[in-house]
């Protein structure tokens, strides 16, 4: 059984001094530092943190422009500096394999590096004055720095994960990472893959950069990596879209990941708005269920959404149990459990959309819409809005899409009188005739005359929050406006409404009931509301 994967905070910068850094990183709870001098220039405060007596583990490295680094001068170069703030005593030293590989021969031929003793095909090692025990972990600073031998594709994740490893493994370095680039979160979950089968022989670090790697990062400690990487801050990443640390421990609850925790996430294009993994993983946490929830962006076709979900129903061992889905995937998602022939709840059926995935015991999935459930919430939250109260009521709804449909449902479920808008004449025809509803052009929309205008578009979302769906001068006969969009909670539409003194819903109301109709199908309990409503904007 491998030791328990490792948290390492990545240093990019001497200012402030690097003690400082080091002392507020051990502070967050980092075990390991990693010193990237190809972006810190002055070897002085580098050399006095690696001979300080009470720092922590270090990783030194100097990394070559071609792998995301910008290390100065020829290879030869790097590797001379490298080795002389080696001297300083760092407990590894990451070198990337297409440099240790082309520029060994001459490392040797000039005594900085002389050939493995271990095998003739295994590759050359660093200098005595470097590293003298490649294989074996260093057990004290006295000696010399183990190797970590690294690859970074910045440009995409290669078809061929193991190979690359193979080729890695066979220099016997004591570490062996692989660092590629995400496209979507498929990328991420093969790296995962190949985590999960390798790293149990070999201490391995498996990660893929960009937002859409994230569930490398979270999950490396499931799977045993050696380590993963975080920034200290926002500021100062050392890859593109790395976690803070702070993420990591707080938002993503690393340190109560192990083997047996379950896997939940919101499945959609783009991601960076949401807030479900702020509610959800507060959920859990508050409940005492070992699960983490994580972003999963999936490109906006429906093709990668089935090759998404056809990869997550056949990786047992990833044990996802539960997915969100939103814009632009829950009429895919909905297509494809049909396609495989899985149950879809007749709710989500009457919207023609899906929002929540569960994965049943025995490994057969299902689909429901709690959208409609949260926007029914939503609307009650205002006095006299109960079912009861809505019915008959004129209500006119911006849009035809998947918010639409489950919002749509929900009203008439309610008895209201509904006009669909829609920028997609089809869409909101078939959307009208499905729920016996009136369609107009979007170009009629500055002429509605309902008393409960809806916003189901994306039209306000972040981060174009200055954009509205329907100007502040149409607003003069809604009198209750409802917008679905939650980030930012208070939109320019919403803003808009309350200066002509209109009552005004957040979307934040849909969105935390229809997450806690989510959380209730996954965990088969109640959700903490208290807790739910306490992060949902970011508390």
């Amino acid at each position: 059984m491998p030791a328990a994967t490792r948290l390492a905070v990545s240093l990019t910068t001497a200012r402030p001094p690097l003690n400082q850094q080091v002392r507020a990183a051990v502070r967050a709870g980092a075990e390991l530092i990693e010193l990237r001098a190809d972006l810190i220039a002055d070897d002085h405060q580098v050399a006095s943190l690696l001979n300080s007596p009470r720092r922590p583990p270090v990783i030194l490295t100097v990394r070559s422009p071609r792998e995301g680094g910008r290390g100065r001068g020829s290879a030869a170069q790097r590797l001379a500096r490298l080795e002389r703030l080696a001297r300083c005593g760092p407990e590894w030293v990451d070198i990337e394999y297409a440099t240790w590989r082309r520029h060994a021969p001459r490392c040797t031929r000039s005594g900085m590096v002389r050939a493995s003793k271990s095998s003739g095909t295994a590759g050359p090692a660093l200098s005595r004055s470097l590293v003298d025990g490649l294989i074996a972990r260093p057990t004290a600073r006295a000696r010399p720095p183990a190797l970590i031998l690294s690859h970074h594709d910045l440009k995409r994740t290669p078809r061929s994960l193991d190979a690359i490893l193979d080729r890695l493994a066979a220099a016997r370095p004591a570490v062996a990472k692989l660092a590629v680039t995400a496209a979507d979160a498929i990328d991420a979950l093969r790296v995962l893959e190949l985590l999960r089968r390798r790293a149990s022989a070999r201490p391995t670090i498996a990660l893929a950069m960009g937002e859409a790697g994230l569930a490398s990062r979270v999950l490396a400690r499931k799977f045993g990596a050696f380590l993963t990487f975080a920034a200290l801050d926002r500021r100062h990443v050392a890859a593109p879209a790395q976690p803070t640390i702070a993420e990591l421990r707080g938002l993503y609850r690393w340190d109560a990941i192990n083997r047996r925790t379950a896997v939940y996430g919101i499945v959609g294009w783009p991601l960076a708005h949401s807030r479900s993994p702020h509610v959800h993983n507060a959920a859990m946490a508050a409940d005492g269920i070992n699960g983490v929830y994580l972003p999963l962006p999936v490109r906006p076709t429906p093709a990668a959404l089935t090759r998404f979900m056809d990869f997550v129903a056949a990786a047992d061992w990833l044990d996802v149990r539960g997915l969100s889905v939103t814009i632009p995937h829950k009429v895919h998602a909905l297509r494809w459990l049909r396609r495989r022939g899985y149950a879809v709840s007749e709710r989500a059926a009457r919207c023609g959309a899906v929002n929540t995935l569960i994965r049943r015991a025995g490994g057969a999935w299902a689909g429901d819409n709690t959208d409609v459930a949260g926007a029914q919430a939503a609307l009650w939250t205002l006095p006299g809005l109960t079912r009861g109260g809505l019915r008959g009521r004129r209500v006119d709804v911006l849009g035809a899409g998947g918010v639409a449909r489950a919002v749509v449902a929900a009203l008439r479920e309610c008895g209201c009188r509904v006009t669909i808008y829609s920028r997609a004449p089809a869409a909101g025809r078939t959307l009208a005739r499905r729920f016996g509803c009136e369609w107009r052009p979007w170009a009629q929309r500055a002429a509605a005359n309902g008393e409960v205008l809806i916003n189901c578009t994306s039209v306000g979302m972040w981060p174009a929050v200055n954009r509205s769906p329907l100007p502040a001068r149409a607003l003069g006969r809604a009198r209750i406006v409802f917008d679905t969009v939650y980030t930012p909670p208070r939109t320019r539409l919403l803003r808009d409404a309350r200066r002509r003194g209109c009552r005004a819903i957040s979307g934040l109301e849909m969105f935390i009931g229809q997450a806690a109709e989510q959380y209730r199908l996954w965990h088969a309990r109640r959700a903490p509301l208290g807790v739910m409503r306490r992060v949902r904007a970011g508390n």
